[in-house]
Protein backbone atom coordinates (compact mmCIF):
# COMPACT_ATOMS: atom_id res chain seq x y z
CA UNK A 1 0.00 0.00 0.00
CA UNK A 2 0.78 3.30 -0.59
CA UNK A 3 0.18 7.01 0.95
CA UNK A 4 -1.54 9.14 -1.79
CA UNK A 5 -1.98 13.32 -1.23
CA UNK A 6 -4.24 15.11 -3.33
CA UNK A 7 -5.02 18.34 -3.40
CA UNK A 8 -8.47 19.71 -3.49
CA UNK A 9 -10.15 22.85 -4.71
CA UNK A 10 -13.32 22.59 -3.18
CA UNK A 11 -14.61 24.84 -0.82
CA UNK A 12 -14.24 25.36 2.98
CA UNK A 13 -17.03 23.62 5.49
CA UNK A 14 -19.17 26.33 7.13
CA UNK A 15 -18.24 29.05 5.58
CA UNK A 16 -21.22 30.97 7.38
CA UNK A 17 -19.72 30.65 10.66
CA UNK A 18 -18.01 33.46 11.90
CA UNK A 19 -14.85 32.05 13.29
CA UNK A 20 -14.69 30.12 10.05
CA UNK A 21 -15.14 33.25 8.28
CA UNK A 22 -12.63 34.89 10.14
CA UNK A 23 -10.16 32.50 9.21
CA UNK A 24 -10.90 32.51 6.21
CA UNK A 25 -10.26 36.40 5.69
CA UNK A 26 -7.37 35.92 7.34
CA UNK A 27 -6.42 33.10 4.73
CA UNK A 28 -7.12 35.33 1.86
CA UNK A 29 -5.25 37.88 3.48
CA UNK A 30 -1.77 35.64 3.82
CA UNK A 31 -2.29 34.19 0.61
CA UNK A 32 -2.87 37.57 -1.43
CA UNK A 33 0.57 38.34 0.52
CA UNK A 34 2.27 35.69 -0.47
CA UNK A 35 1.05 36.09 -4.35
CA UNK A 36 2.48 39.61 -4.39
CA UNK A 37 6.01 38.33 -2.93
CA UNK A 38 6.24 35.15 -5.64
CA UNK A 39 5.38 38.02 -8.36
CA UNK A 40 8.90 40.02 -6.49
CA UNK A 41 10.89 37.39 -6.64
CA UNK A 42 12.99 35.59 -9.02
CA UNK A 43 14.40 32.29 -9.06
CA UNK A 44 18.42 31.95 -9.90
CA UNK A 45 20.04 28.42 -10.45
CA UNK A 46 23.60 27.53 -11.57
CA UNK A 47 25.39 29.03 -8.41
CA UNK A 48 28.64 28.44 -8.01
CA UNK A 49 28.74 26.73 -4.61
CA UNK A 50 30.80 29.72 -2.68
CA UNK A 51 28.08 32.12 -3.66
CA UNK A 52 26.99 33.54 -0.13
CA UNK A 53 23.95 36.03 -0.36
CA UNK A 54 26.28 39.08 0.07
CA UNK A 55 27.63 38.67 -3.39
CA UNK A 56 24.04 37.52 -4.83
CA UNK A 57 23.31 41.08 -3.47
CA UNK A 58 26.18 42.97 -4.56
CA UNK A 59 25.86 41.26 -8.27
CA UNK A 60 22.09 42.64 -8.30
CA UNK A 61 22.26 46.05 -6.62
CA UNK A 62 23.44 47.15 -10.25
CA UNK A 63 19.37 46.96 -11.17
CA UNK A 64 17.18 46.01 -8.23
CA UNK A 65 17.12 46.59 -4.57
CA UNK A 66 17.57 42.81 -2.95
CA UNK A 67 15.21 42.23 0.07
CA UNK A 68 16.25 38.75 1.28
CA UNK A 69 17.80 36.49 -0.32
CA UNK A 70 17.04 32.04 0.54
CA UNK A 71 18.77 29.80 -0.78
CA UNK A 72 16.71 26.67 -2.18
CA UNK A 73 17.96 23.25 -0.15
CA UNK A 74 18.60 20.79 -2.94
CA UNK A 75 16.60 17.24 -1.29
CA UNK A 76 17.71 15.16 -4.62
CA UNK A 77 21.09 14.45 -2.88
CA UNK A 78 22.76 14.27 0.19
CA UNK A 79 24.90 16.95 0.44
CA UNK A 80 24.54 20.63 1.29
CA UNK A 81 25.95 22.71 -2.15
CA UNK A 82 23.89 25.77 -2.90
CA UNK A 83 23.09 25.86 -6.40
CA UNK A 84 19.59 28.25 -6.42
CA UNK A 85 18.43 31.17 -5.00
CA UNK A 86 14.66 32.27 -4.04
CA UNK A 87 15.82 36.29 -4.33
CA UNK A 88 13.36 38.99 -3.28
CA UNK A 89 13.04 42.40 -4.75
CA UNK A 90 11.50 45.25 -4.17
CA UNK A 91 8.68 45.24 -6.77
CA UNK A 92 7.63 43.28 -9.39
CA UNK A 93 9.06 45.47 -12.34
CA UNK A 94 12.71 44.99 -10.48
CA UNK A 95 11.82 41.37 -10.93
CA UNK A 96 11.19 41.71 -14.64
CA UNK A 97 13.80 43.70 -15.32
CA UNK A 98 16.57 41.61 -13.49
CA UNK A 99 15.28 38.46 -14.79
CA UNK A 100 15.72 39.75 -18.34
CA UNK A 101 19.31 41.40 -17.89
CA UNK A 102 20.79 37.97 -16.35
CA UNK A 103 19.21 36.50 -19.65
CA UNK A 104 21.05 39.17 -22.01
CA UNK A 105 24.23 39.34 -20.31
CA UNK A 106 26.04 37.19 -18.08
CA UNK A 107 25.97 37.41 -13.89
CA UNK A 108 29.01 38.60 -13.00
CA UNK A 109 30.44 36.63 -9.64
CA UNK A 110 33.65 37.96 -8.33
CA UNK A 111 34.51 39.58 -11.74
CA UNK A 112 34.02 36.23 -13.69
CA UNK A 113 30.90 35.91 -16.40
CA UNK A 114 28.77 33.23 -14.65
CA UNK A 115 26.68 31.35 -16.42
CA UNK A 116 23.11 31.05 -14.34
CA UNK A 117 19.75 30.92 -15.42
CA UNK A 118 17.05 33.12 -13.92
CA UNK A 119 13.61 33.27 -14.08
CA UNK A 120 10.38 34.42 -12.08
CA UNK A 121 9.63 33.08 -9.12
CA UNK A 122 6.44 30.60 -8.98
CA UNK A 123 4.40 29.79 -5.88
CA UNK A 124 5.58 25.83 -5.86
CA UNK A 125 9.51 27.13 -5.34
CA UNK A 126 8.61 28.14 -1.79
CA UNK A 127 8.92 25.64 0.87
CA UNK A 128 6.98 28.21 3.16
CA UNK A 129 3.70 28.71 0.83
CA UNK A 130 0.29 28.44 2.75
CA UNK A 131 -2.60 26.61 0.69
CA UNK A 132 -4.46 28.14 -0.97
CA UNK A 133 -7.75 30.38 0.82
CA UNK A 134 -10.85 27.28 0.52
CA UNK A 135 -8.43 24.47 -0.32
CA UNK A 136 -7.97 21.20 1.35
CA UNK A 137 -6.04 17.93 1.21
CA UNK A 138 -7.46 14.50 1.12
CA UNK A 139 -5.01 11.51 2.30
CA UNK A 140 -5.61 8.35 0.75
CA UNK A 141 -4.19 5.24 0.50
CA UNK A 142 -4.31 3.26 -2.51
CA UNK A 143 -4.02 -0.31 -3.18
CA UNK A 144 -2.87 -1.91 -6.45
CA UNK A 145 -5.52 -1.96 -8.79
CA UNK A 146 -6.88 1.73 -7.87
CA UNK A 147 -6.76 4.37 -10.42
CA UNK A 148 -4.42 6.46 -8.86
CA UNK A 149 -2.28 4.08 -8.23
CA UNK A 150 -0.42 3.42 -11.70
CA UNK A 151 0.42 7.68 -11.52
CA UNK A 152 1.69 7.30 -8.18
CA UNK A 153 3.96 4.60 -9.41
CA UNK A 154 5.43 6.51 -12.02
CA UNK A 155 6.28 9.37 -10.05
CA UNK A 156 8.09 6.86 -7.81
CA UNK A 157 10.18 5.30 -9.95
CA UNK A 158 10.90 8.27 -11.56
CA UNK A 159 12.11 9.91 -8.36
CA UNK A 160 14.27 7.23 -7.43
CA UNK A 161 15.97 7.56 -11.08
CA UNK A 162 16.56 10.84 -10.73
CA UNK A 163 18.59 10.37 -7.54
CA UNK A 164 20.11 7.63 -8.63
CA UNK A 165 21.19 9.79 -11.71
CA UNK A 166 22.11 12.81 -9.33
CA UNK A 167 24.49 10.64 -6.96
CA UNK A 168 25.99 9.08 -9.88
CA UNK A 169 27.03 12.64 -11.29
CA UNK A 170 28.05 13.85 -7.86
CA UNK A 171 30.66 10.85 -7.05
CA UNK A 172 31.75 11.14 -10.92
CA UNK A 173 32.58 14.92 -10.90
CA UNK A 174 33.64 14.58 -7.40
CA UNK A 175 36.24 11.98 -8.42
CA UNK A 176 37.49 14.35 -11.13
CA UNK A 177 38.08 17.31 -8.69
CA UNK A 178 34.67 18.93 -9.81
CA UNK A 179 32.06 19.81 -7.33
CA UNK A 180 29.06 19.64 -9.30
CA UNK A 181 25.62 22.02 -8.05
CA UNK A 182 22.84 21.12 -9.30
CA UNK A 183 18.69 21.48 -8.66
CA UNK A 184 15.92 19.26 -10.31
CA UNK A 185 12.20 21.01 -10.17
CA UNK A 186 9.83 18.39 -10.87
CA UNK A 187 6.60 19.70 -12.83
Amino acid sequence: RSLWIRGLGAPMANPNEHAEGMMGEHAEKEYADFEARVKRTIYIDHLSPVVTRQVIRAALSQCAHVVSVEFVENYTIPYDIPAAALVELDDESQARSAVDLMRDFPFIIGGMPRPVRASLARPEMFPDRPSPPGSKMEFLWLKQGDPEYDGMSKLKSLAKRQEAENMALIKGCRCHGVVLSAVLWVA
